[in-house]
């Protein structure tokens, strides 16, 4: 590589560090692969006070650890937020004051009852309420599908919590959690400067070597 093309992909590294370092998910455990379980069936029902499912609060009623019971949307498990009631799972993290965060999930929802339309509250959102008809679904064919808000962090620590609405054993499934900050303009700003310097020296060189 020479002196140019060294200096350009440092460029660009040092113009692209600031989102890189945005994109950590601050969720632990977002899609319940560290937990405690040890399966004897498809599912496991966790009761509210349950220290099983790693970074995650089970703080009222309780919700089913699903193994093998349905296809997740990632990795090996997945929830369902009504167990034997509805449930409430929790988790807080570390935010900066003012700054903005992305909060990702899928959702997808039990096929096994007559009840289609399950409902989810979220915390943290300013429509916290979400649907998910089962209409068609099945075990092998959930349907899940990804949700996303944002927030602005008003404190140094912030807590997500997803609550069930279906007032039966037939909730609302849940995984892949994620939450990001979002790059400030700022950041955009630099990147664009960044890509600006790196076509001008390109197109110096260029010039250079037509003379």
């Amino acid at each position: 590589m020479n002196t140019t093309k060294k200096w350009l992909a440092g460029l660009a590294f040092v113009t692209l560090a600031p989102l890189a370092s945005a994109a950590p998910n601050l969720i632990v455990n977002g899609s319940f692969e560290a937990n405690s379980i040890n399966f004897t069936g498809g599912f496991s029902t966790l009761a509210a006070g349950s220290n099983a499912l790693t970074g995650w609060n089970i703080t009222s009623g309780s919700v089913d650890l699903i193994n093998t019971y349905w296809n997740p949307s990632q990795g090996h498990y997945s929830l369902d937020l009504s167990g034997e009631t509805d449930g409430t799972i929790s988790q807080s993290f570390a935010t900066v004051v003012g700054q903005t965060y992305k909060v990702s999930f899928d959702m997808a929802g039990n096929p096994d009852d007559g009840d289609k339309v399950k409902y989810l509250q979220v915390g943290l959102s300013n429509l916290p309420i979400y649907e998910f008809d089962t209409t068609g679904r099945s075990h092998t064919n959930m349907g899940w599908t990804t949700k996303s808000f944002v927030f602005q962090a008003v404190t140094g620590q912030s807590t997500l919590h997803f609550t069930g609405l279906q007032e039966s054993a037939y909730g609302v499934a849940l995984d892949n959690i994620s939450v990001s900050a979002v790059p400030e303009p700022e950041s955009f700003a630099m990147l664009l400067a960044g890509l600006g310097l790196i076509g001008a020296a390109v197109r110096r060189k260029r010039n250079a070597a037509s003379v």
